[in-house]
């Protein structure tokens, strides 16, 4: 089942920001796990509050996650390149945010990474060019969740805006409906295409 915009629409008007147990702040990944993280893996997990419980009930993936983001290694230190609407956070579409921050806002066992197949350094520097690209372009979060419109990004769009359509390093099945590609988040765990560095869920 693809996501439900409308349904979307309904429950995030009034939904305030979610409130975090404190005990999130034990959920973290060991130093072996982040020592195996590059740029341009995507990163994975389920967030807390209302309407990510909505999300995962409405699309059904395989893996309980409502959310992704680009890891990207700057300096040496991991930051995570995800967009978020200002009406779940702070900030309002593409932000870069620490990556223990970004796991901590996740609910526990529910971190996933993956990594494209073949991946090269060079292309892994063109995915942060990019994504440094589109954070300055200040783009706002898209709430229609509409491919088709590029002035604004939902979490897996901007993704497949930079690994299908900027970059093409990202081809998959034609026999893939538009969204099946684009209202979903299957093909970014799909091991026809990446490979899974880290997996919570087992």
């Amino acid at each position: 089942m693809t996501f439900c915009y409308f349904c979307y629409q309904l429950f995030i008007r009034n939904t305030p920001p979610p409130v975090l147990p404190s005990e999130i702040a034990i959920y973290q990944l060991s130093d072996e796990e982040k020592s195996q993280l590059q740029t341009g893996d995507l990163i994975f997990r389920r967030g807390y509050g209302f309407v990510s419980t909505m999300i995962l009930r409405m699309m059904r993936e395989e893996y309980e996650v409502t959310h992704l983001g680009v890891v990207i290694n700057r300096n040496d230190s991991l930051l995570v390149a995800h967009a978020l609407s200002s009406k779940v956070s702070d900030q309002d579409g593409l932000r870069f945010q620490d990556l223990e921050s970004f796991v901590k806002h996740s609910h526990d066992s529910t971190i996933l990474v993956t990594r494209l197949k073949e991946i090269d350094h060079l292309q892994q520097q063109k995915i942060l060019t990019q994504l440094e690209f589109y954070l300055q372009k200040q783009l706002p979060f898209d709430h229609k969740f509409d491919y088709r419109d590029t002035t604004e990004h939902y979490c897996s769009e901007l993704i497949w805006r930079i690994y299908e359509h900027k970059l093409g390093i990202l081809n998959v099945s034609d026999t893939l409906t538009f969204d099946e590609k684009y209202k979903s988040l299957e093909v970014f765990y799909d091991t026809s295409y990446f490979e899974i560095i880290l997996d919570h869920h087992q």
